[in-house]
């Protein structure tokens, strides 16, 4: 817009350069380049021109091979065709002619034919694969439910077979049972046998009375016997039927897992027949695509062409765009030597204005130095006067005259201090300015040139793919628009000519009606031309006294709405101010209660420290004593086991000499009974005594098991109680950070919201008067380019209508517009100037008394910030307090982890006591089963000598 010119033609200000960058970032980050991606796209260029150079050549090798063959093709046939003519021979070869140019037609139409059939096979070939593949999958399903059937049926097997073992368990157990049932009836045999024993001996008094008795028990107890030894025969029977049971049990298990086994390699088998057969098909048919590709390939030349030219044109425009970001950073860095230089220049301004500055100090200290000289010589002069006692009035008037010159002196001396540390601050200002300018302006340097690097490569992977895409796209495309672009060649051929035709005709018909259009157009401008430059005169008269009156205006309002400014801002930071001090002591009224509620409970935490700790001594103690009576047991248990197999062994030794004895001699069978009478006695003795003992181990594991299940529950609630200890300590730590961080995010939070409530206010009032600004900106640029709009459309207007014929009517009008353009610029200008004056006054002002309050602020966090320190201070002994409360939580946990450590070796004793007395419980279990395996083996062989000896008695 126009308003743009008009700012650029003004002289830069102080403030006027920054603005200018910030305006032109967006356009820097458009223009921004690096140079090493330049360096490596121009090497893929580089690379890219090459690859196209050879397809390019080979190309056109094969296409000046293929005119070189037509070529000699056609020479050949009117080499041919000449020939014949001359000898006179012309009939027979033209007839020969005809009939080779069939055969061309003939091989041209086979060979569509063959392409066709080729395509049918293809799609044939295709639906034979569909076909196999669906057949094949078909199988295999089928295959696979067959195999599910048969592991289903083998489960099934499996099932009944555990079913079978499971009955034959079954047979086994009833098979025991009546085992036992046999043997008790074997032991009731035996009873009766002790008792007729026991009759005989009664009926040999009556021997000679009862001898046909004696006949008929003998026979009873032959009988007997007959029915034991087939009573045990029986129970041998039985074993052995249970043992075959259990081999044929083993053999129909074994039969069936190797018939599962040889199922699954079939399976295994087939399943890899399968396989093999689908990668010999899958071979042939990637053959046969490959044999596709390479004849499709041959045909992709004219392909190709097309999209090195494609690519010839886009690697332009990237050189062209490659040129444009040339351009750009040569633009940019004048554009960084500018600024610096201006940096140079500001520089120097700054050096200037502090030796201003010092030369201004110099003057006041001066200046200071003849004040205090007057009021010396004025106070002398006022002594003199009263020493003098002449006229009082006079004297009086001298006093308050040389009082004023001295106020006004004290007047000057401030407003001398005011303008030096104003120049300073403007001073100091604008070099932050600048500085911050050139960082921001380098910031974005820096990002523009890594998001062109990205984009650029983002564009280049792009490209990439694209190519990609494209190739494979036009390989499917090109069989199909071959045979489409003959057909619309000759379509666009007959369209063309028509076409032609028609736009002949139709341009002739638009020549004559534009030239007498032209003619009427100019005569309407003309008079136009006249009406609107007189409209024009009036409007920009109103235009400027609406532009004086507006300022007018804007003026007034921009003062009161600095007032109003102030006066907020005081009232805001006596608000602020008085809010931060109510939150500060509500804080240390909080910290102060959690101080004294912290210490109690420290207070209350060392008592149970010292608890838990005299509570540990005691179970330590009573561990030990523990320790001492498990020992003492364990002796005791391991005299009894001494004494057991003492006894044992010498009921051996007991039992192999009366072995020896029945050996040596048999005849005394008489004096064996009482002997198997006493050994069964001992045997019940030490039966009952091992029943005893058990007995006993069992009381004693169990008072064990009850005193480590309370030592166990002790130390649950020792644990418990320790870890409660170090939770409430963990609370307690957290609690202390908590409220730290509490207060530091109170304090941040106060500092920040009444810094962004200023900052918000300001940049508000600021945003609502450069927004009025704007706004009636934008609208008298509106109205000047609308006006200058219709200058230049009336103007160019004029310039097309003029025709050769009416220049010499037509120059001096357009001269007069002409200069009446020039002067509506010159009063736009004017307006401009106008407008900006103001407008950069006011700004100047806000800017220093924004400063001003910015400085206010900045002294006021200042002194809140040494409060703060000063508070940090008295914190301190409160933190010593808490590193007391750490160490106190440390000795808590190594008394925990001593008490741990205590409990892990009981824990380890009880555990070894527990396996020493299953030991010796499995170790008395398997004696006393191999002593009873014994003695009853002696039983059965004395009592089988007992009925041997009655036989040769009987």
């Amino acid at each position: 817009m126009a308003s743009g010119a008009g700012k650029a033609a003004q002289p830069p200000g102080p403030g006027s350069t920054v603005n200018g960058t910030a305006a032109e970032f967006p356009n820097i980050e458009q223009e921004l380049y690096d140079y090493q991606m330049h360096s490596k796209m121009c090497k893929k260029i580089a690379q890219l021109t090459k690859v196209i150079y050879s397809l390019n050549m080979k190309n056109e090798e094969q296409e000046a091979a293929l005119q070189a063959l037509s070529h000699a093709h056609h020479e050949e046939l009117h080499r041919i065709l000449v020939e014949t003519c001359h000898e006179g021979e012309g009939a027979p070869l033209r007839t020969r002619l005809l009939e080779l140019q069939d055969s061309l037609d003939m091989q041209q139409r086979v060979g569509a034919q063959v392409q066709a059939d080729f395509e049918c096979f293809r799609i044939q070939a295709e639906e034979r694969e569909r076909e196999t593949e669906a057949e094949l999958r078909k199988e295999f399903e089928e295959r696979l439910q067959a195999a599910e059937e048969e592991l289903q049926e083998a489960k099934a097997q499996i099932s009944d077979a555990k079913e079978e073992s499971l009955r034959l368990s079954k047979e086994l157990e009833k098979a025991g049972e009546q085992i036992q049932e046999l043997d008790a009836k074997c032991e009731e045999l035996q009873i009766a046998a002790d008792e007729e024993r026991q009759r005989k001996d009664e009926r040999r008094q009556r021997e000679d009375e009862e001898n046909k008795k004696e006949e008929e028990r003998q026979t009873e107890e032959r009988e007997d016997s007959e029915r034991v030894k087939s009573l045990l025969e029986e129970v041998k029977a039985l074993k052995e039927e249970v043992d075959q049971a259990e081999e044929e049990k083993r053999r129909a298990v074994k039969e069936e897992r190797e018939q599962w086994e040889q199922k699954i390699n079939g399976l295994n088998e087939e399943q890899e027949e399968t396989r093999k057969k689908m990668e010999a098909e899958w071979r042939e048919e990637r053959q046969r695509w490959e044999e596709r590709e390479e004849e499709e390939k041959k045909g992709m030349h004219s392909a190709l062409r097309e999209r090195v030219k494609r690519a010839e044109a886009e690697v332009e425009s990237h050189l062209e765009r490659l040129a444009e970001s040339k351009r750009n950073t040569v633009k940019l860095q004048e554009r960084i030597q500018d600024l610096e230089e201006e940096l140079e220049l500001d520089r120097r301004r700054v050096s200037e204005a502090e030796g201003v500055a010092k030369r201004a100090e110099e003057e006041l200290a001066v200046a200071k130095e003849r004040l205090l000289l007057q009021e010396d010589e004025l106070q002398s002069r006022a002594e003199e006067l009263l020493n003098r006692g002449g006229c009082e009035v006079c004297v009086c008037a001298e006093v308050e005259e040389l009082r004023s010159q001295v106020s006004r002196l004290q007047s000057r001396n401030r407003e001398l201090e005011l303008q030096s540390s104003g120049r300073n601050s403007d001073h100091a200002r604008q070099i932050r300015q600048h500085a911050e300018a050139l960082s921001s302006l380098r910031s974005e340097m820096v990002r523009a040139q890594t998001e062109e690097l990205r984009r650029i490569q983002k564009h280049a992977d792009d490209e990439r793919e694209k190519l990609q895409k494209e190739i494979e796209k036009e390989r499917e495309n090109l069989q199909k628009e071959r045979e489409q672009e003959k057909e619309r060649f000759e379509k666009d051929r007959n369209r063309l000519r028509r076409e032609r035709e028609e736009e002949r005709e139709e341009v002739e018909g638009m020549k004559e009606r534009l030239r007498r259009e032209k003619e009427e157009e100019v005569d309407r401008q003309r008079k136009e031309l006249e009406v609107e430059r007189v409209r024009v005169h009036s409007q920009l008269d109103k235009n400027i006294e609406q532009v004086e009156v507006e300022r007018a205006n804007v003026e007034h309002k921009l003062e009161e709405e600095k007032k109003r400014l102030v006066e907020k801002a005081e009232e805001d930071r006596k608000r602020l101010k008085e809010q931060v001090r109510k939150a500060i002591e509500e804080v240390m009224r909080r910290h102060a209660a959690e101080l004294h509620s912290v210490q109690e409970a420290l207070s209350s935490e060392r008592k149970t420290n010292q608890e838990v700790c005299a509570r540990l001594d005691e179970e330590r103690r009573t561990a030990e004593e523990l320790r001492s009576q498990l020992e003492r047991e364990r002796e005791e248990l391991r005299t009894q086991l001494k004494d057991a197999t003492n006894e044992i062994c010498r009921l051996q030794s007991a039992i192999q000499q009366q072995d020896k004895k029945e050996k040596v001699a048999p005849e005394a069978a008489a004096s064996c009974e009482p002997q198997g009478s006493r050994l069964e006695k001992e045997l019940h003795q030490t039966r009952s005594r091992l029943a005893r003992m058990q007995e006993e181990a069992e009381r004693q594991r169990e008072r064990q098991q009850r005193e480590i299940a309370s030592l166990r529950a002790d130390k649950h609630r020792l644990e418990e109680k320790v870890l409660e200890q170090s939770r409430l300590n963990t609370e307690r730590s957290l609690l202390d950070q908590s409220q730290r961080h509490t207060e530091d995010r109170i304090r941040a939070e106060c500092e920040d919201r009444l810094r962004a409530e200023f900052r918000i206010e300001m940049n508000a009032a600021v945003a609502e008067s450069e927004q009025r600004w704007q706004n009636r900106e934008q609208e008298m640029q509106t109205q000047i380019s609308e006006l200058q709009s219709q200058l230049s459309e009336l103007q160019s207007q004029a310039e097309k209508k003029e025709s050769p014929e009416d220049d010499c009517h037509g120059n001096p009008e357009i001269e007069r517009l002409r200069k009446e353009v020039q002067d509506t610029k010159e009063i736009n200008k004017k307006l401009r100037d106008l407008l900006q004056e103001p407008q950069t006054q006011s700004i100047g002002e806000e800017r220093h008394s924004h400063a001003k309050a910015l400085q206010a602020l900045e002294r006021q966090a200042k002194e809140d910030v040494l409060l703060e320190r000063n508070r940090l201070q008295t914190m301190h002994h409160l933190e010593l307090d808490k590193q007391r409360a750490e160490l106190t939580q440390q000795h808590t946990e190594w008394s925990r982890q001593m008490t741990q450590r205590h409990m892990q070796q009981i824990e380890d004793l009880q555990a070894q006591l527990q396996a020493h007395t299953q030991m010796m419980a499995l170790q008395q279990d398997l004696k006393q089963q191999n002593q009873y395996q014994v003695f009853e083996r002696q039983l059965d062989e004395s009592r089988c000598a007992m009925l041997e000896l009655q036989r040769e008695n009987a």
